[in-house]
């Protein structure tokens, strides 16, 4: 890496992992104070992301810098503010009309970059990768597996991309073009409407006519563009209206660490970063529950017994013993809300998987234990 782009990435100061994916992170820039995303994905992904810096769309976030590191690309791309279609969909389900309009926007984000020289095909188009802001707009925000197409080649070198959603050729050997994205649209719109894949039932009337065009096993049976698809979805569902309703009450899209810091940054009001877990966002709810639970864990403290042989401490010495316990439970506490980015330097409590996350949990409640046993020994031998 260049001297130059070395210092440019020294601007971005680290806040936190993103969606506990230790690649992406959530930075600030110590300069102009913007907050932005930092990326690390492998150099093969260079032309793509060259592309779009150079290529700006409005459906996907801005790239500000990308840096080569050996085997490695970073990338500092625009924070979006919102939430993506999968975490949506576990509290609301879209209507016909919501699901239309959502994928003609996703169409028009596509139509650049299928229709560029060397077209860029996505082959990773899900849910979890389409967000909704907080102004009813549609971004794409994954292009870790996206290619440039090659039409010299017959099939893809590595099979990518999420099963469920991802067209049959990228797991068959053959090459990908832009309509394997559409194969993804077709499976992404019924999923929006009934929450589950066309298999297990597909939308009716018009609507699952399109869905069936574009999930055809050939794809020279789908839609040939993306422009087609939008066409067709306009058929379906005119666009004189509308309104996403998702989130009647936008409060809902600040709900996780990163977006409460981003938007403390943004309003000079980073000093609640040092605010401990439940006062951070400023919502009266959490504080409440906050203030109990923390009386809660300092009543349990304080009215333990510690005992020797039988005997009850008292005193000093008691009470020393029952601070460190004390302060074991709020580093718990800490962790567990990631507090000044704590979680994130355990790999355990960030995993996806539930039951590795309260794993995690227990072993470091019985680290921690452990400590506060131990200088409590210490303490005694140096005191008492």
């Amino acid at each position: 890496m260049e001297l130059e782009q070395e210092y440019l990435l020294s601007q971005y100061q680290e806040m936190g992992i993103l969606d506990g994916n230790e690649n992406v992170r959530l930075v600030r820039n110590i300069l102009s104070g913007r907050i932005a995303v930092k990326k690390i994905m492998h150099i093969r992904q260079k032309p793509v992301y060259m592309f779009l810096k150079t290529h700006r769309n409005d459906y996907i976030p801005e790239i500000y810098h990308f840096f080569e590191d050996g085997t490695r690309l970073i990338v500092i791309e625009e924070y979006i503010e919102g939430r993506n279609l999968s975490d949506i969909l576990n509290e609301y389900r879209f209507s016909e009309e919501e699901g239309c309009h959502i994928l003609k926007e996703v169409c028009r984000a596509l139509y650049p970059l299928h229709m560029a020289e060397e077209p860029v095909i996505c082959r990773d188009l899900k849910p979890e990768n389409i967000m909704l802001t907080l102004q009813n707009h549609v971004k794409l925000v994954d292009f870790d597996i996206a290619r440039i197409a090659n039409p010299e080649k017959n099939r893809d070198t590595v099979v990518m991309g999420t099963v469920g959603f991802a067209s049959p050729e990228q797991f068959g050997g053959h090459q990908t073009d832009s309509r394997s994205d559409i194969y993804s649209l077709g499976m992404i719109l019924n999923y929006l409407i009934l929450g589950k894949s066309p298999v297990d039932g597909i939308v009716e009337g018009k609507t699952g006519d399109v869905i069936r065009r574009c999930i055809a096993v050939n794809p020279n049976e789908r839609y040939q563009s993306v422009k087609s698809l939008e066409l067709a979805l306009e058929e379906c569902c005119p666009s004189e209206k509308r309104e996403i309703y998702a989130w009647k009450d936008k409060r809902d899209f600040v709900g996780n660490y990163a977006s409460v810091q981003a938007n403390e940054c943004k309003e000079g009001k980073a000093w609640r970063k040092y605010l401990p877990p439940g006062f951070r966002t400023g919502i009266a709810w959490k504080m409440i529950l906050a203030v109990t639970g923390y009386l809660t864990v300092m009543s349990l403290s304080f009215s333990m017994e510690i005992k020797e042989q039988e005997i009850v401490i008292t005193g000093v010495r008691a009470r020393t013993q029952q601070i460190l316990f004390l302060m074991s439970q709020l580093l718990e506490i800490g962790f567990i809300f990631n507090y000044m980015g704590l979680r994130d330097t355990l790999p355990l409590l960030n995993s996806k998987n539930y039951l590795i996350r309260a794993l995690g949990c227990v072993v470091l409640e019985f680290i921690l234990l452990v400590i506060a046993a131990l200088g409590c020994m210490l303490l005694d031998t140096l005191f008492w």
